[in-house]
This record gives C-alpha cells, structure tokens and sequence, in this order.
C-alpha cells in the first residue's frame, strides 16, 4: 500500500500519514529524537518508537511488545539494520536524498522517498502482504536516527 507522510502544523511535532488517495490512514506524534506514537484514525496508539539510551538505537512497539531494534550500520549513514520479530530487515540507500529501500532476505518490502513539497514529505510504499503498522514505525525509527546523527554532525561542524 502506498502511503503518503507529511508533517503538520502544531506546537508539537505531528505527521499526517495519508493513503495515495488522500484519506488519513494515520497520525505520527512527538518528537523524532526521543518518542514518537503511532495512532490509527481513531486517535487509538498503534505503535511506538522509543530512542534507547545512550546510543543511537530506536526500539519499536506494537501492542506494548517490543518487535523491533533499529540501528545505523554504515559508516557514512548508507545503511541500518532492523532486529525484528519479523525477521532481520536491512535499510540501503541514499538516506540524506531520501530515498531508501527496505528489504527481507534480499527481498524488497518497502521503500521511502523524500517528495519536494514546502512541508516536510515522503512517499512510503509497503508491501501489501506485510505488516503495515509495523513498516510505518520502521520508517519513522529510520528518520529519526537520521535526524539525530545530522544534528550531532552539524554540533560538530562536519556532515554525514
């Protein structure tokens, strides 16, 4: 399913996760460098990513079970690895444009691309067969890694 991924305007960080149609499927809240919600178009929580502390891994929870670690493996941020109770997934790509892949055992089973929109926004493709919650939160774990290791890199005057 296609999803489309856009922030809002709100005093705290929020982003409206849309179907290819238009129709809210999902709202993302908080804040990208230490917890963020996933809830459904019922206001009901669905997932959540929690930053682990004192290193740049992001867990995900689905049903208040910890499905998934998330952690960069690259050295020029190129690439993360997924632990999950869905098997080991593997993030390559180009990270800093936006555009990645997600897959399986060699399989693709998701992709995120950076849409050039006056708000931040991404189109986020997820395969039907898969687990759509869980996807989602992958990729707001992902994007929250990358958002803290550019902020650290231009704390320290240089880029990843």
């Amino acid at each position: 399913m296609q999803y489309v991924m856009s922030s809002k305007w709100s005093l705290m960080p929020r982003f409206e996760i849309t179907d290819a149609s238009g129709a809210p499927q999902f709202e993302a809240r908080g804040h990208l460098g230490s917890q963020i919600t996933l809830h459904d178009t019922y206001g009901q929580e669905v997932a959540d990513i929690r930053k682990h502390v004192f290193s740049d891994t992001h867990e995900v929870h689905i049903g208040g079970q910890q499905v998934a670690q998330v952690r960069h493996a690259g050295i020029f941020g190129d690439k993360y690895d997924i632990e999950s109770a869905y098997g080991v997934i593997n993030a390559r790509g180009h990270f800093a444009g936006g555009d990645y892949a997600l897959s399986r055992e060699g399989m693709p089973v998701a992709r995120m691309m950076r849409q050039f929109s006056l708000r931040e926004k991404f189109a986020i493709d997820v395969s039907d067969d898969e687990n759509q919650v869980f996807f989602l939160a992958v990729v707001l774990a992902i994007e929250a890694i990358h958002d803290e290791r550019n902020q650290q890199a231009h704390q320290a005057g240089g880029f990843l």
